[in-house]
């Protein structure tokens, strides 16, 4: 599984400026805003979902004061009903555990095979900052950067929202 060592050394491969505050083990944005409360960077909920059938794997990043419009996403996405994933699942799909859940953790899904979805508001923000698949760790760098580097790697970015 990807690292934060090898993230940072990939975001450096790519000239990609960002910087990686170390903090105490996070779980919830609530409490990761208390270790980078200073910083400027778009705060975001990363939700790992499925549907009910357990057959296709959702990430979706929204801004951490916002709630998903599940009725909306379910139209944009086809599906009858969704739900969180389970631990299991996170950890077979992203492998990751809960609490570290971020958009590097694609870098681990071999199979392409979960779909990720940015909000707008997200999306457009200047920087944004993730865990680098562990949640003793902020990582903090320009949102563009980010999206063209899950892009780069293969995976397909799609912004919801207005």
């Amino acid at each position: 599984m990807i690292n934060a060592q090898q993230i940072s050394q990939k975001l450096q491969e790519q000239g990609i400026p960002f910087r990686t505050i170390s903090h105490l083990a996070v779980f919830t944005a609530e409490q990761a805003d208390r270790y980078v409360r200073e910083e400027n960077f778009v705060r975001t909920k990363n939700l790992f979902l499925t549907t009910n059938k357990h057959n296709h794997y959702y990430l979706v990043l929204i801004e951490e004061h916002k709630r998903l419009d599940t009725k909306r996403f379910r139209q944009l996405t086809g599906t009858p009903r969704l739900t969180f994933a389970s631990p299991a699942e996170l950890q077979e799909k992203l492998g990751l555990t809960p609490g570290s859940v971020s958009p590097f953790g694609l870098l681990n899904n071999r199979d392409h095979d979960v779909q990720l979805f940015v909000d707008r508001d997200v999306a457009t923000a200047a920087t944004i900052g993730c865990h680098p698949n562990d949640n003793t760790m902020t990582t903090i760098l320009a949102t563009g950067d980010l999206l063209r580097f899950l892009r780069q790697a293969g995976f397909s970015v799609q912004v919801i929202g207005r």
